[in-house]
């Protein structure tokens, strides 16, 4: 042939098209370069092109729409196009490249021998092209003395169609080893067309027919039906993508997860067809199965971690404080005489316990609670002047509120521990230094939709809060601590120690409300607390607390408690208080005494969590009886919300165990002269 053949490459980048080049130098043709589509189809006027290079991402026009140009000019037409990507695409990209007119990717980095390799097939295809229709020129004008050479053309036809042939064998292989397979929908005419690939995942043989739609969709598992035919009316429908996985069920029973894809092909506004591909990812979905339960594995190892820490620290405490009681007591046994110094040790260690216990309930969120609608405003002021007498000088606490500040409802004492942990952590974080603590209410509210969330990432619920900020100047936190500040018995050398925060986050929880932590090392620490707030403008006023040393009762009151112990000493306070005192070890013991007595009793003391019938029940199965009759309960448990199980006016007390002598004397003066109490 008179002229050397030629190969276009295009590139936008020039280093690209020097390495091309520098690939391309062994190769026997002559390489024309373009680093744009524009002056890629310029190129196409002066020079005829064996086969073109193309970039698939370039600006101005991508690979795809250049080749698209090329297939659409009966000139290049026919040229063969081959694309480099920097990554290889996904199914719906692929397709796009062998739709645009692509025969064919290499993904860089790229080998050149490879490159080379497949260029002398297109060269070569090219120069049988290019030969053949020379011989056909040829036979135009001596038919008669050239059928030899037409024989041999047509030879060399087949040669190439054999080579397609092998090219697509090659394409089914590799969709064989990805277990990706295309398929085709004409709306038109509802012929369906799969590639092999599809078949495999089906289950099925050559011969099944595609088109057949209610016996393809039978091959799904039920519950995916759903899924694939409402993402297949709406690719036709409404020109929308999908992506879904689904699962199919072969005819030996073994379920297989496929992702489907589908691309809708509009014209003029029309779907005309429906392309796409199904991949089996069985493989990754038994991985994604099996990394879950290693995940639940390693959750379910934290959390026993967490236990164990918890116990530890619990056992700590609770073995110094039992040392002491019992160390106090023998030496108040050796000792009578040293009874008066000895028992307030005793009392004090007891208290403390009592106090762990009220924290470990706190940081479970379910510590007994009495709820009412209070002035958190007044109750932060009134923190705040305590604890002015106890902080460091260094220390300057401010204040902010913005507006009216709403009442909120809850238990008075939990919301004061946390006002009090928080600006104890604080200046504990400022140290020696001089800082400031700012202390804010703030009215807020939460519209929905709108992605406020709190410290563990979960969104805030919409409505009304109250919002407790509490920012100081101290040291901050990093990641690790920010992490693990509400564990139980973590220690920093400005968080404190045992249970402070993690009961601080119980009571947030158990009030229905959320936390904000924000710090960051040398930059300081804000707390915000967000507390749902009351409606209504009702008040209640704050009981009245009397401190009447030589107070004493009269009449009877029914005693029920089923612990033998603490019915015993109930039943002394009560008697020391003036009372006569009727004991029941159960609800429905209780129930008959007060039957047969009721005319003598004039107050009821229960327990809560008792066998046969507990305190809640007695309360309802009495107040039927006697309505006005002053009821009050006491519980250890630390699992009840008092407010969630009784109306207002129901119980006329609350003695939270374990309790003092005065504080019983307290709620009994208070219910026997005054009605019902306002406790806290």
């Amino acid at each position: 042939m008179s002229d050397r053949q030629k190969i276009l490459i295009v590139d936008d980048k020039k280093e690209n098209l020097v390495t091309l080049r520098h690939v391309l130098s062994t190769v026997d043709a002559d390489v024309i370069e373009a680093t744009s589509g524009n002056q890629a189809l310029a190129a196409t006027f002066d020079h005829q092109f064996a086969v073109a290079v193309l970039d698939v991402q370039m600006p101005g026009m991508s690979g795809y729409e250049l080749a698209e140009h090329l297939r659409g000019d009966e000139k290049t037409r026919l040229i063969p196009i081959l694309f480099l990507t920097a990554h290889l695409a996904d199914e719906l990209e692929i397709f796009k490249g062998y739709q645009s007119g692509g025969v064919d990717y290499l993904t860089k980095p790229y080998s050149p021998e490879v490159l080379r390799g497949k260029l002398d097939i297109f060269l070569e295809i090219d120069r049988r092209k290019r030969e053949s229709i020379m011989h056909q020129n040829q036979l135009e004008s001596l038919v008669a003395g050239r059928t030899r050479e037409l024989e041999h053309e047509l030879a060399r036809r087949k040669q190439i169609e054999d080579e397609l042939k092998s090219a697509n064998k090659l394409l089914d292989d590799v969709q064989s080893l990805a277990k990706m397979g295309g398929w085709k929908c004409n709306i038109a005419t509802g012929r369906h067309t799969w590639t092999d690939e599809v078949y495999r995942i089906y289950g099925v043989e050559k011969d099944f027919n595609p088109s057949d739609v209610n016996r393809c969709i039978s091959y799904y598992a039920p519950e995916y039906i759903p899924v694939i035919t409402d993402a297949f009316e709406q690719s036709v429908s409404h020109g929308k993508p999908f992506d879904v996985e689904v699962q199919f069920v072969r005819q030996n029973g073994e379920r297989i997860w496929a992702r489907a894809t589908g691309n809708p092909l509009v014209i003029n506004g029309k779907v005309e067809e429906v392309t796409g591909f199904f991949t089996d990812i069985t493989a990754r979905k038994s991985d994604e199965q099996e990394k879950h339960s290693l995940g639940l594995q390693l959750q379910h190892a934290q959390k026993l971690e967490s236990i164990g820490v918890l116990a530890g620290g619990i056992a700590h405490d609770f073995n110094n404080i039992l040392a002491v009681i019992i160390c106090n007591c023998d030496l108040a046994t050796q000792r009578p005489q040293m009874a008066g110094e000895l028992i307030p040790e005793i009392e004090e260690a007891a208290q403390r316990a009592a106090e762990l216990c009220h924290q470990m309930l706190a940081y479970a969120g379910k510590s007994m609670t009495i709820r009412k609608e209070f002035n958190i405003s007044a109750l932060v002021d009134d923190t705040l002047k305590m604890l002015n007498a106890t902080l460091n000088q260094n220390v300057v606490i401010k204040t902010n509120r913005s507006g009216d500040i709403p009442r909120i409802t809850g238990d008075t004492s939990q919301i004061r521990q946390i006002v009090m942990n928080l600006i104890i952590n604080a200046s504990e974080a400022i140290g020696e230094a001089h800082g400031e603590i700012c202390v804010s209410l703030i009215n807020t509210e939460i519209i929905a939709g709108q992605t406020e969330k709190d410290h563990l990432g979960k969104i805030i619920p919409p409505g009304q809060y109250v919002c407790l900020e509490v920012t100081d100047t101290g040291c901050g936190m990093d990641d690790e601590t920010k992490e693990r500040i509400f564990e139980p018995f973590y220690t920093t050398k400005f968080t404190g120690r045992g249970l402070g925060m993690s009961a601080t986050l119980g009571i947030i929880t158990s009030h229905k409300g959320a936390l904000q932590l924000f710090s960051q090392p040398d930059h300081g620490s804000t707390f915000k607390v967000y507390l749902p707030t009351k409606s209504s403008d009702s008040s209640v006023e704050p009981l009245q607390q009397t401190d009447s040393l030589t107070w004493q009762g009269s009449g009877s009151i029914l005693l029920v408690e089923d612990e033998p112990q603490l019915m015993l000493v109930a039943k002394n306070l009560l008697k020391a208080l003036g009372f006569s005192v009727f004991e029941a070890s159960n609800g429905s013991e209780a129930l008959e005494l007060y039957r047969k007595n009721s005319e003598y009793i004039n107050l009821v003391v229960t327990d809560l969590g008792m066998p046969v019938m507990n305190g809640y029940e007695l309360l309802r199965e009495i107040k039927q009886i006697n309505p006005e009759l002053p009821i009050i309960i006491s519980s250890g448990f630390g699992d009840v919300d008092i407010n969630s199980h009784i109306t207002d006016g129901e119980v006329a007390g609350f003695l939270s165990k374990p309790y003092s002598f005065a504080q019983m004397r307290e709620l009994l003066k208070s219910v026997m002269e005054r009605g019902n109490p306002d406790f806290t």
